[in-house]
């Protein structure tokens, strides 16, 4: 046993041990007297027990790993490998509690700020949706362009670290010269020759020759891109831009899946929302900077300048008229068959383009009516199956602070200045002193319009084969299982497919509007913008700093539940202190109070600044307008006074009543915003808002039992109707109906304000509604000049402002006056129309109209505040 113990590798020999312990332990006489007998210890049995259990130990050891001194890893790791697949119940159960118990409750996944996704596609195109599904993309964060991706690991790249950058983003994109097969497109040549003829049979004539302007057309209007220049340009950018922006923003999983769509083949229609003159260089940064390819960009003929309209050319630019045809009324069929044709050939050689749906930038910071020309010709090419199919690709755009100034003296009366070299030169210099803050770029998922043209009209049909006849039956016209196929528009006998029925434009001006409210949905809201719509919206008289910032907390939170994004991050005080300067002193000022200590926000009062506070406030009208609609309802069916007038007692309405008026404001705005997408219907859309104010305890509702609501003819429509579609349950027998009545919670302080606040966002545009119509009312007797009558309402306006009879002085914004002048020409009030190169406007009937307009009048009196 002890020669065992002496060559025994695993454990020591344990017998010296004991030894040296029993000598130290307690002997025999010495220590404490009190000590002996059985309390003793008997350290022999001791090192017996001790060297039973090593030997035990021992024994255990060799049984399982043999002589090895310590067990190896691949050992143990087929033995897990061994384990069952299934695991018991209990077991899990255990696990899953120990796991709760040991886990800790905060991880750097939960500290994640999560932003809303902007740019999903919609609904009424779900093969789009999962084609270029965003499940990935959304996990993916934020990029800054201008942080370029430039590591240093050899004097060159140190040193020329900007040209190295560019060198390596060259590609080998092709762009054709398309302009021979335009000018050999029969449809050109056609129209070369009508026009031609019609120029010998006038005898007063002495233009020059149709094929001589034509080639001149397509000389202007070409482009002339290369690669190599536009990676010169985008070099040149990669230096000037970070002296003007903190960053350009761009989400990296839409990045992702707009290079996924491009890498197909199929053109790429670009259509940004127009903000700035900048918004063409910086698109064409952007998919430089990403390798994908630069499309082509439909730009004004105003911006053909010296020197600045060539490099526009160079980098993917073509220029159109703002006017296409001819100022005598008559079509220009040479010019507009040349436009259309380019477009077609640009399409058909694959390539992507780019242009503005709003056609101009806009002036009042929200979103213009879309104008469809462009649009058509593309939607066109694609029916007559020139192309297999094109993306569709909606782009919001937002700065931090608007480069190309400021459209105020617009706004306020004074012309528009016409581009010039040296106005360019001016505006170059004045930029490169100013910083700008931030941009932030938003694609929207892709779309194939061919999907959408095949939705949109098997939607339609499926309507009108709905339609029950006389008896209430339904009778289908067309067979379900047949799958949709695009209609071919246009006539034979016109040039390009113009004499198209009144369905086809409905469908393209259907197509725009999706497309502009997709971009604007999709907008980030910037810091200036939150800003500015609190100064204006809330605190015109000025706010304290602290509360401005919980109010700039909370409006973050309100736009978040409506699925709305912001452009930056940080503290509200310090995004608040960040905004202000941005703005200027000239829009917002700040003071400081010593006793108690504070700061001061407050807006300037002048009007100019007040317009101009108005650009940067209108970007985020949009996440409210429809609450604000209801609101607006809710007040004028119930009689609500938000000045608390002493003795007012407001009354209730039924929930029809608010609907209808809410639908009436809704068309009377409609050249203001587009309220829903075409998809959808308004009528919905506006009874879940109702519903949703329900939620939110600002509207109280009472049910009661309504009594014949329905004649005795719509009852028995409505039960043949039922019975055919099996609609009614055969134990339903009574034909009860409640009727919903809605009462404004005027206990509660917090509802009343949100209330206010609601009516607060359209408030200004309803005053200038209500001056137009007051104009109407008293200055539109006879035939008038519609420039002349404008101008006489944009008099008023400002005099209202100067008397101080306007709650929201930035009701004189030109625009508004313009887009209230074409509401109630389509409401039939008035009569706009041309006489010659002049518009003249009157009203439609002077008898009829005449209680119309009155009742449009009492219902803005008590909306514009």
């Amino acid at each position: 046993m002890a020669t065992q113990k002496a060559t025994d590798p695993l454990t020591p020999n344990m017998q010296a041990v004991f030894t040296k312990w029993e000598n130290r332990g307690p002997r025999d006489g010495g220590g404490d007297s009190g000590l002996g007998g059985e309390n003793q210890i008997k350290w022999d049995q001791v090192g017996q027990l001790a060297d039973k259990i090593t030997q035990d130990g021992r024994a255990k050891w060799r049984e399982r790993y043999g002589d090895s001194v310590r067990p190896m890893a691949h050992r143990r790791a087929k033995q897990r490998s061994k384990r069952p697949a299934a695991i018991p119940l209990e077991e899990m159960t255990s696990n899953v509690i120990a796991e709760f118990k040991s886990k800790p409750m905060i991880t750097p996944e939960s500290l994640m700020v999560t932003r809303p996704y902007m740019g999903k596609g919609c609904s009424c195109m779900p093969v789009s949706q999962v084609d270029f599904s965003t499940q990935e993309a959304v996990k993916l964060g934020f990029r800054n362009v201008l942080d370029l991706e430039i590591r240093g690991r050899n004097w060159k790249e140190k040193y020329f670290a900007n040209i190295v950058y560019a060198v390596r983003k060259r590609t080998n994109h092709v762009y054709p010269d398309v302009s021979p097969s335009v000018l050999h497109h029969p449809r050109v040549c056609e129209a070369i020759a009508q026009e031609d003829a019609e120029s010998k049979d006038d005898t007063k004539s002495k233009s020059v020759s149709a094929e001589k302007r034509a080639k001149r057309i397509v000389e202007v209007m070409k482009s002339t891109m290369t690669g190599r220049l536009t990676g010169f340009v985008a070099w040149i950018l990669t230096k000037i831009f970070p002296n003007l922006l903190r960053a350009i923003l761009v989400h990296k999983g839409q990045i992702d899946v707009i290079k996924r769509a491009s890498e197909r083949g199929l053109p790429m229609i670009y259509l940004p929302l127009h903000r700035s003159h900048l918004d063409y260089v910086l698109m064409t940064f952007i998919f430089w900077h990403y390798k994908i390819k630069t499309p082509y960009v439909a730009a004004g003929i105003n911006l053909n300048i010296p020197v600045f309209g060539p490099i526009m050319k160079s980098l993917g630019g073509f220029f159109i008229r703002r006017k296409l045809d001819k100022r005598n009324g008559k079509k220009d069929m040479v010019y507009r068959s040349i436009l259309h044709i380019y477009i077609e050939e640009l399409l058909r050689n694959g390539q992507s383009m780019e242009f503005f749906l709003e056609g101009g930038r806009s002036r009042s910071g929200k979103s213009l009516s879309p104008k469809a020309g462009l649009l058509s010709v593309i939607k066109e090419t694609l029916c007559s199956g020139h192309v297999e199919d094109v993306y569709i690709v909606p782009i919001g755009i937002n700065y931090e602070k608007l480069m190309d100034g400021n459209f105020s003296t617009e706004q306020l009366g004074l012309p528009k200045k016409p581009e010039t070299f040296i106005g360019a030169i001016k505006a170059l210099l004045k930029v490169c002193r100013t910083q700008y803050g931030c941009v932030r770029v938003d694609f929207c998922q892709p779309f194939s319009l061919k999907e959408y043209l095949q939705n949109t009209q098997s939607s339609q049909s499926s309507v009108q084969g709905s339609e029950p006849n006389s008896d209430g039956e339904l009778s289908p016209d067309s067979d379900p299982s047949t799958p949709p196929v695009i209609w071919r528009h246009g006539s034979m006998s016109s040039l390009y497919g113009t004499d198209v029925g009144e369905e086809n434009r409905q469908l393209v001006k259907s197509l725009a509007e999706h497309i502009t409210y997709t971009g604007t949905q999709s907008t980030a809201l910037m810091s200036t913008n939150l800003l500015a719509f609190l100064l204006l919206k809330k605190y015109r008289q000025g706010v304290e700093k602290s509360q401005l910032a919980e109010d700039m907390d909370w409006l973050i939170s309100e736009l978040k539940v409506r699925q709305r994004d912001v452009g930056f991050t940080g503290e509200p005080e310090e995004v608040i202190h960040y905004a202000s300067l941005l703005l200027g002193k000239n829009l917002v000022t700040r003071t400081t109070e010593s006793s108690p200590p504070a700061v001061f926000y407050k807006p300037n009062k002048e009007l100019a600044a007040i317009v101009e506070l108005s650009y940067y406030s209108n970007a985020v009208l949009s996440p409210f307008v429809l609450e604000s609609v209801i609101s607006c309802a809710v007040i004028s069916c119930c009689d609500v006074s938000l000045d608390n007038t002493p003795g007012h007692v407001t009354c209730s309405a039924t929930r029809e009543e608010i609907l209808a008026t809410a639908v009436e404001i809704c068309q009377l705005l409609q050249y203001e915003f587009i309220f829903v997408s075409p998809c959808k219907q308004l009528e919905e859309v506006l009874a879940e808002e109702l519903d949703q104010m329900i939620c939110m305890e600002i509207i109280q509702v009472k049910e009661t039992l309504c009594e014949d609501q329905y004649s005795t003819y719509e009852k028995g429509w409505a039960q043949r109707l039922s019975a055919n579609m099996e609609w009614r349950d055969e134990e339903d027998e009574d034909d009860l109906v409640f009727q919903q009545t809605c009462q404004v919670n005027m206990d509660r302080p917090d509802c009343v304000e949100k209330l206010r606040f609601f009516h607060q966002v359209l408030a200004p545009f309803l005053e200038s509604y209500y001056v137009t119509a007051c104009q109407i009312h008293r200055g539109l007797h006879s035939q008038l000049l519609e420039s002349d009558f404008l101008h006489n309402i944009h008099i008023e306006a400002k005099k209202r402002v100067y008397d101080n009879l306007a709650s929201s002085e930035e009701s004189v914004v030109l625009d508004s006056l313009k887009n209230a002048l074409k509401s109630f020409s389509d409401l039939k009030i008035i009569d706009i129309y041309c006489v010659g190169n002049l518009r003249m406007v009157e009203l439609h009937d002077h008898f009829e109209v005449k209680e119309k307009l009155i009742k449009y009048i009492e219902l803005l009196e008590v909306l514009k505040g």
